[in-house]
């Protein structure tokens, strides 16, 4: 059996947090506090089926064609 190189992997490694004064200060935005305005009826998120799969285009027409 051949030895193999380690990979390089950012498990346990020091990574900067680009998020935590907003968390911290209490100024971070979280999607409970967007506010979408009176116009907004009915909302829904789409995932895709395939996990980690790249999302080339999204059809739209039939949101699009909704009074």
């Amino acid at each position: 059996m051949k030895n193999k190189e380690k990979s390089p992997s950012i498990i346990g490694a020091n990574l900067p947090r680009n998020d935590v004064y907003e968390k911290v200060t209490g100024t971070a935005v979280y999607t409970d506090d967007i506010q979408f305005g009176n116009k907004l009826l009915y909302a829904r998120v789409k995932r895709s089926p395939y996990p980690h799969a790249l999302v080339k285009k999204v059809d739209v027409s039939k949101a699009r064609a909704l009074p």
